[in-house]
């Protein structure tokens, strides 16, 4: 989860490649940019990127590329909670593997289908949403086991299955399809961190598992956290990634500002002496959060907060937020 590199490699990419004349490459990019922009909530600038991707893919038209733009605008419209535009996209897009006899894109994409139709679907209590997401995800992990590999699909399914059994209200069905994904994920060997995989299926846990099981969730969450903040060095966007869908499920599910994890010096002292306090404080200017939210979320005045930020800036030397985060990650506070 890098999306300022994202952004500004996939940019550059796409300005070269429309001036080389490579259109594979155009299209690339632009549904690289486009997702980005869906991963930070930024759906409108994504359906800008994805009309792009469309305009080159029109010019190199590959069954491939039309089944891809599908499943990006299905994200996208499920992004915006357009639960009719996810359907059409999505349920396009399994037509498209299907005629094209391929199992494996086949499987993806109705795994994409269930996990978008099982978020949306829990969020406004939609059944018909929700018996979509039940029988794509079954659909989905019934292909699965034919395939050969680890692909991540059958883990997203069971994600889908997670929420889906949340939603009716069946917390031990849940639990045990979240359990599944993390399996499904580790015994795969992956590297990406799929979030939006992994987050409902820590919702799952966290709402049904033991208290074991939701301490390691926790603490895998919160590393998880502090890993995507210490990558993600343009500020703004760290900022735009904390505040979008993802960034903000993250936060939420990995504990309140009191629990996040803290690093202690090499010697066992805090870095400049931060104290607990000061150290959630950081926390928060890392997710970007503005005064008004910070007061809220420690229950003081927007005036205190100002005060402390001051008397923490002096106390570490830095003079903005950016900074802050700066000196957080190179002295291990977080």
């Amino acid at each position: 989860v890098v999306p300022d590199l994202a952004l500004s490699r996939g940019g550059d990419a796409h300005r070269q490649a429309r001036l080389l004349g490579n259109r594979s490459l155009e299209f690339a990019a632009a549904a690289g940019v486009a997702l980005t922009h869906v991963e930070l909530g930024d759906v409108d600038v994504a359906e800008q990127w994805l009309d792009l991707a469309a305009e080159a893919a029109q010019a190199v038209a590959t069954p491939l590329r039309a089944r891809q733009l599908e499943v990006a605008r299905g994200l996208a419209r499920a992004a915006a909670g357009d639960a009719h535009g996810m359907r059409e996209h999505l349920e396009r897009a399994v037509r498209l593997a299907t005629d094209q006899g391929r199992p494996a894109a086949r499987c993806e994409t109705l795994a994409t289908l269930a996990l978008a139709a099982a978020l949306l679907g829990a969020a406004s209590g939609d059944e018909d949403l929700l018996s979509l997401a039940d029988r794509s995800a079954n659909d989905a992990k019934e292909l699965v086991r034919v395939l050969p590999g680890h692909p991540p699909w059958g883990a997203e399914a069971d994600a889908a299955l997670a929420q889906v059994a949340l939603a009716r209200g069946s917390e031990e069905v849940a639990a045990d399809a979240a359990r599944s994904v993390f399996e499904t994920l580790r015994a795969a060997h992956l590297e990406d961190v799929f979030l939006r995989i992994v987050l409902p299926a820590a919702r799952a846990i966290l709402t049904a598992g033991t208290d074991q099981e939701q301490e390691a969730i926790r603490h895998e969450l919160r590393t998880t956290a502090a890993l995507i903040a210490q990558r993600i060095q343009d500020e703004r966007v760290r900022v735009q990634w904390f505040r979008g869908p993802l960034g903000r499920e993250l936060s939420e599910l990995a504990g309140s500002s009191g629990e996040r994890p803290r690093k202690p010096a090499a010697d066992g002292a805090r870095p400049a002496d931060l104290d607990a306090d000061e150290t959630d404080l950081l926390w928060l200017l890392i997710e970007g959060r503005t005064n008004r939210e910070i007061a809220a979320e420690l229950g003081v005045g927007e005036d205190v907060v100002a005060q402390r930020l001051a008397v923490m800036y002096a106390k570490i030397g830095v003079s903005s937020r950016g900074e802050a985060a700066v000196f957080a990650f190179r002295e291990g506070v977080v």
